[in-house]
């Protein structure tokens, strides 16, 4: 059994939240998951945003992602300094990271955010490696989440539990069953 975890975030900004979301899913189930979250935007070129998204479909998401064989981790960080992001995402990636290896997972893909964020991602996971938080067989990249839908299912968890964060749980208690969290306390 091999184990990949795709890992999105949310930032809310007004009130201090930042989360940092993944899917874990055995490497066997990829391809009919990434079929499924596909078919949440069925225009070609276009991708699943959160964000962008009206409530229905989001419940819509949120809801697929409940059937689909993943198991949604999320870390929860407040309060953050919205000057100060880049903070709160160290301390989220160092818990989430650990909680992947400590599962199992063999393989994790980030988000792609831009090559500068994409370096600096990479010299932190290099110092969670030296100070042994991160073990150095677990396997780190980036991708883009217009070229890999598994990252849009790492964005509905992100945006189900900002969401509920904000007081605003529907969308988390959908994939509740599933979901585990953590909370990292950053003042």
């Amino acid at each position: 059994m091999s184990w990949l975890a795709y890992v999105d975030e949310s930032i809310r900004t007004d009130d201090g939240v930042y989360v940092l979301a993944a899917v874990a899913l055995e490497r066997v189930d990829a391809a009919a998951v990434r079929a499924a979250v596909r078919a949440l935007e069925p225009r070609p070129g276009r991708r699943f945003h959160w964000r962008d998204k009206e409530p229905y479909e989001r419940r819509d998401a949120a809801s697929l992602l409940a059937d689909l064989p993943v198991l949604p981790i999320v870390t929860i960080g407040a309060p953050v300094d919205p000057r100060r992001q880049e903070r709160g995402r160290r301390h989220c990636m160092a818990a989430l990271l650990f909680e992947l290896a400590e599962a199992g997972v063999e393989e994790v893909w980030l988000e792609s955010r831009n090559p500068t964020a994409d370096r600096r991602d990479l010299h932190v996971i290099g110092g969670f490696r030296t100070r042994r938080i991160v073990p150095g067989g677990l396997r780190i990249g980036h991708a883009r989440p217009g070229d890999e839908p598994l990252l849009w299912a790492a964005d509905i968890v992100a945006g189900a539990a900002s969401a509920g964060a904000g007081g605003d749980a529907a969308y988390r208690e959908l994939i509740g069953a599933k979901l585990t969290e953590h909370q990292v306390t950053l003042g």
